[in-house]
């Protein structure tokens, strides 16, 4: 009886023996594997060819970063033009903000109109559901509670309506569609901004 337990604890470990070892070398692999991860992160290891890839990718992401600042100063300064020429008070200013809301919700679909000249997708949900988005130019009207901006913004309206207001502004205005209208609020109601 003894013999066949001496026996089968030899043949038990014989055949884990294998399994024990495997399992320690792959411990050790793992090991190997998390200190070049860690020197990789540390820089170790970095030749000449990696750093002067790094050097190059971080100047090309310079280089875009300062191109997207140059291009949003130029838009922000064609705006400014614009707003230069349409963000004026009213020749005749409303009696009432409900008369002020009411002439801006009675033009405000043209403003639609220009400024999505190209974007029928715009219009048609838009139009598609002009009492509803009318509704809430009314409600923004209301909470504004500025005559002096609400005539301001149908002055920008009708600014943009003549024939000789270019695409390329539509465009611009398309891209910032607010911004007027928040030039409006700064300039005649400013305690109003948000």
């Amino acid at each position: 009886m003894r013999a066949r337990s001496i026996a089968g604890s030899v043949l038990l470990c014989c055949l884990t023996w294998p399994f024990l070892t495997a399992c320690d070398e792959g411990k050790q692999a793992k090991r190997d594997d998390l200190e070049a991860a860690g020197a990789a992160m540390l820089g170790a290891g970095n030749d000449d060819k990696n750093k002067e890839a790094d050097a190059k990718a971080a100047e090309a992401r310079r280089k875009a970063f300062q191109e997207k600042a140059e291009k949003e100063a130029a838009e922000k300064a064609k705006l400014d033009a614009i707003a230069a020429r349409l963000v004026k008070a009213g020749e005749k200013p409303s009696k009432n903000l409900e008369a002020a809301c009411d002439s801006l919700i009675v033009i405000y679909e043209e403003w639609i109109k220009v400024v999505y000249f190209d974007d029928d997708g715009a219009q048609l949900d838009f139009f598609d559901h002009k009492k509803q988005n009318l509704g809430v130019q009314m409600a923004k009207c209301a909470k504004l509670q500025s005559v002096p901006a609400t005539d301001c913004m149908v002055e920008v309206i009708e600014g943009v309506m003549p024939e000789d207001f270019s695409e390329e502004d539509a465009k611009l205005l398309q891209a910032h569609p607010d911004y007027m209208f928040d030039k409006c609020i700064a300039q005649f109601a400013p305690e109003k901004l948000e």
